[in-house]
């Protein structure tokens, strides 16, 4: 799948379409944030909830163009430390999309910690999404570990919040029609990949393409990724994930050598 993926992203292009689901994993760098959403708001993006994005994908709601979704995969601490204040600065609605076993089997301390910070990220107007129970390749599994994977993470998911949760994604961008069936039974209203490409309406409500931003990039590169342009934003997107790779290796060198002192 990955060897196909990266072809299909070389041959990506989404100038023109209505809405770009922006995909965001780590967020290392504050400022490096700040910049890309200020370059929303320069260049007269609208930013819907995930509740408006759905009804504009029904027919019922009209949504400006052009228009980006906020998400964020994994709900890593650091995007709780450096994106959460800036999306507050710019009035920017997310959805985050954890992953259930953050909140635990047993209500303990850090499960209960987890449970209390997805609620004040939805108290901030932000939307919770889910990510699987413990983000596996989903493809791979067998029948009752993917309804644990998908039905029973919803579950949990909808218990510790106290309302639905409607909007899932696929772990490593992971489906087949198996899966995608499954995540359409749970009562999902939309699920998301990771293949590259931007939103019209009438696409499958559950293959729906994203436009991952990794690597930390510059404002530059941000804004001449985000363009759609054929034979431009698939060969960044490459880029991108190869500094990824080395930002991850630079920080668990740093980990480690930090525990050996």
């Amino acid at each position: 799948m990955g060897a196909a993926r990266a072809l299909s992203e070389l041959a990506s292009s989404f100038q023109g379409v209505d809405v770009l689901v922006l995909c965001y994993h780590q967020i290392r760098s504050r400022e490096r944030f700040h910049s890309q959403m200020k370059a929303l708001a320069e260049h007269g993006y609208s930013i819907p909830t995930m509740e408006q994005f759905t009804e504009w994908l029904r027919g019922s709601k009209l949504i400006h163009p052009p228009a980006a979704l906020l998400t964020f995969d994994g709900c890593y601490d650091d995007q709780i430390e450096n994106a959460l204040p800036v999306l507050e600065q710019f009035q920017f609605p997310a959805t985050f999309f954890p992953v259930s076993a953050d909140l635990g089997e047993e209500p303990g301390h850090l499960a209960v910690l987890r449970r209390n910070e997805l609620r004040e990220i939805e108290k901030s107007g932000h939307t919770i999404g889910c990510h699987s129970h413990s983000h596996p390749d989903l493809t791979g599994l067998s029948g009752a570990e993917l309804h644990r994977e998908v039905h029973g993470s919803k579950q949990i998911l909808e218990e510790s919040m106290g309302q639905p949760v409607n909007a899932f994604c696929y772990p490593y961008g992971a489906y087949d029609a198996r899966v995608r069936k499954v995540v359409q039974e749970a009562g999902f209203d939309v699920a998301f990949t990771v293949d590259l490409g931007g939103v019209r309406r009438g696409d499958d409500l559950y293959l729906l393409k994203r436009v991952p931003v990794l690597g930390e990039p510059s404002v530059g590169e941000f804004t001449t990724y985000l363009s759609g342009t054929l034979g431009v934003s698939g060969p960044i997107l490459l880029y991108w994930k190869l500094r990824e790779r080395l930002l991850d290796r630079r920080a668990r060198q740093a980990s480690q050598k930090a525990h050996s002192v």
